[in-house]
């Protein structure tokens, strides 16, 4: 086996169909799928089992899905690094941001970063927190930051904390906010828990949801043109005036916050990448 079998390997994973696969590897279906079968008689096991929705591997093809996606990722990590060995100002960076973050603050956290260090490159993944997670844990991205409450093994710093709040154009009255129409947007589960546990903790009704938008920021427009409120992060609000806000609070009548963590390994230590963790704190005016 080489490389572009364990690469093969990764895309069948990725895209659990040989159609899509080939797609992405720039081959013909039929050239994937001998491929395939001569990987299989290599090793002399079955990797994968074709069904009518598309594949699944075997025992045997998951444990090889491992191996390829840690062989490579450390490949590519490695080619990162090798610029920045002789020149500190030079390399690559692989970063993972969850989306609310990358539409708000990454533009000007990049920019002011390339603005000194302008031969960086970066590899950028904007997904939802829990996907980002699951990236960095699996070596694919050297950096996350992420919302939310995440277990992590490796170096975990509190960047940030954004106060939950009801936001609305119109007064806030909290004791009736369930006759109230409420625009809810698609948020990753972490979010849409704390909201949701709050809510009962709060009322004995369900909200009156009146409309559920794809993003934080659409949601937020139509709260300002008085169609409804909303329960959001104010990561969202710094570019709409003239709207109410009320954060909530717990039983305990403590504010609920959402939390921003920037997660990394501890062999992530080579110099370019030190400057870029120290810029990001110094982003979030993290104190030590």
């Amino acid at each position: 086996m080489d490389f572009r079998d364990l690469e093969i390997i990764k895309t069948l994973n990725d895209e659990r169909n040989i159609t899509r696969a080939a797609t992405k590897l720039y081959v013909s279906q039929p050239s994937l799928s001998y491929k395939i079968n001569t990987i299989e008689r290599e090793l002399g096991v079955s990797l994968i089992i074709r069904t009518k929705k598309g594949i699944r591997f075997t025992p045997q093809g998951l444990h090889l899905v491992e191996y390829a996606k840690k062989t490579l990722n450390g490949f590519n990590e490695m080619k990162d690094n090798l610029h920045s060995i002789d020149n500190e100002n030079e390399g690559v960076i692989r970063l993972g941001v969850s989306h609310n973050l990358a539409r708000y603050d990454l533009p000007e956290l990049l920019s002011s970063f390339t603005d000194d260090f302008n031969k960086i490159q970066f590899k950028i993944i904007t997904s939802w927190s829990q996907s980002i997670y699951k990236l960095i844990a699996s070596d694919e991205i050297s950096l996350a930051i992420v919302r939310g409450d995440v277990s992590w093994k490796g170096y975990k710093i509190l960047l940030d904390q954004e106060p939950i709040c009801i936001i609305s154009k119109d007064e806030i009255d909290i004791e009736n906010l369930p006759t109230k129409s409420r625009i809810a947007f698609k948020t990753d589960i972490g979010l849409q828990t704390t909201i949701d546990n709050w809510w009962k903790e709060s009322y004995n009704e369900p909200p009156n949801e009146a409309m559920l938008i794809d993003n934080i920021e659409s949601c937020l427009k139509l709260v300002e043109k008085g169609m409804g409120y909303a329960i959001a992060p104010n990561i969202g609000i710094r570019d709409h005036e003239n709207l109410n806000i009320v954060p909530i609070k717990n039983k305990k009548n403590e504010i609920i916050y959402r939390d921003t963590w920037l997660l990394y390994r501890e062999e992530v230590d080579y110099p370019l990448m030190q400057k870029f963790i120290r810029h990001i704190k110094s982003y979030y005016k993290y104190i030590d």
